[in-house]
């Protein structure tokens, strides 16, 4: 059974920063990863999403 959960991208962001702050001590060095992390997130989604659209 597949669960969803309703987010938005400001949550995914600040969940993000707040876990990389706790990792790395560094709210800069935080900060830049979450915009890595965010960023592959939604290149990975577009590719999906042209993917999906070269199919059909």
């Amino acid at each position: 059974m597949t669960q969803t959960i309703q987010t938005n991208l400001g949550d995914l962001i600040s969940l993000f920063y707040d876990e990389f702050v706790g990792l790395y001590g560094d709210e800069e060095l935080a900060s830049v990863a979450a915009a890595a992390v965010i960023n592959e997130l939604l290149h990975a989604a577009a590719f999906e999403d042209q993917r999906i659209e070269d199919a059909a």
